[in-house]
């Protein structure tokens, strides 16, 4: 069973060890296919869109630099994310999402008493599944 205690996510190839949730999601484009002679609609599959957000307590700055830097200089940049889930049995599920663009980013976010999350929303062009449990 898949727990998101198991659960390890690299963004940029650097460990997010304050993560706690994490989602991607991959929106698959479909044409609608309607013929003369038939009352049935086919579907044509036309590509897919890569969304998701990171979720974990802020520690350091490293995202929001990554992006900063990249701003400065016109030039934003495409990471990859590495998403993998280790089960009891010693299998693992790999997921990679390859250029990845952060979409927004918090320069303020404060509330008294309360660690702070960070949010880090993305797209991605590409996926592979890396390594599978069977």
């Amino acid at each position: 069973m898949f727990k998101g205690n198991n659960q390890k996510i690299w963004f940029d190839n650097e460990l997010l060890s304050t993560l706690t949730k994490a989602e991607a999601k991959m929106a698959i484009d479909y044409e609608e296919i309607e013929t003369c002679g038939s009352y049935d609609t086919e579907y044509e599959y036309q590509g897919n869109k890569i969304s998701g957000t990171l979720t974990r307590k802020k520690v350091n700055s490293n995202v929001l630099a990554k992006v900063y830097e990249a701003m400065k200089n016109g030039d934003m940049p495409r990471f990859k994310i590495t998403g993998a889930n280790m089960q009891v049995n010693g299998q693992t599920e790999r997921v990679n999402l390859y250029g990845v663009r952060i979409t927004e980013v918090a320069l303020l976010n404060a509330e008294a008493k309360k660690t702070t999350d960070e949010e880090i929303p993305f797209n991605a062009v590409t996926w592979e599944l890396a390594d599978k449990v069977v």
